[in-house]
């Protein structure tokens, strides 16, 4: 006997990547704005951020490369140096999310992507899932006995698979608001992560 079910889950966690990108023709000014900028970053999400229950803002990568272009001779030139800083957030409170977007871009980040809101415990979630499909597949096994005169008198196995949907949400956003656009707030909704659940279940009947 098998069975499958779905269960919609509220998130409880989001992640998001942002990116501070500078360029310059000189790598020292390049650094130093990029600096700049993410300073400014990082202290302004700080102040949203609660830190003490677990939310943080890391570098997740940080690079600094020469740019070449082609000339109308068909020469590789050098253009400029381009630096990227790229900053993870993570926050227990999804309710904060768009003011994190919208707080980051407005502080100089060049854009916001990879957004994903997460579930804490699937183990929990899958475990309650699973639990209720067990009793169904025993349930439905002991109908089929049933009906053919026999009884079930033993497991000879069962297997299960649980698994989340793929939850990443993408966004991305240009450099900076305009300043008529100071007051608004960017539209963001967690909605709900749909977890996949089966159970497949051989029983022993005479």
């Amino acid at each position: 006997v098998n069975a499958s079910t779905t269960k919609d889950v509220a998130p409880d966690q989001a992640q998001i990547t942002i990116n501070i990108e500078t360029s310059d023709k000189l790598l020292q000014k390049a650094s130093d704005d990029n600096k700049i900028i993410a300073d400014k970053v990082y202290s302004s999400l700080k102040a949203i951020l609660n830190i003490e229950k677990g939310d943080y803002i890391k570098t997740s990568n940080y690079s600094a490369n020469p740019i070449y272009v082609y000339s109308k001779e068909n020469k590789r030139v050098f253009d400029k140096y381009v630096v990227s800083n790229n900053v993870i957030v993570k926050t227990k409170n999804t309710e904060i999310v768009a003011k994190l977007v919208d707080t980051a871009i407005a502080s100089g980040a060049t854009n916001v992507n990879n957004l994903q809101f997460l579930v804490a415990d699937y183990d929990a979630a899958c475990s309650d899932i699973l639990a209720q499909l067990t009793k169904r597949t025993y349930s439905q096994a002991t109908s089929i006995a049933n009906s053919i005169n026999s009884k079930i008198t033993g497991i000879k196995s069962i297997s299960s698979t649980c698994n989340p949907e793929n939850n990443q949400r993408p966004y991305y956003s240009m450099m900076a608001k305009s300043s008529s656009d100071s007051t608004s707030v960017t539209p963001i909704e967690s909605g709900k992560i749909k977890i996949y659940a089966t159970i497949d279940a051989s029983f022993y009947v005479k």
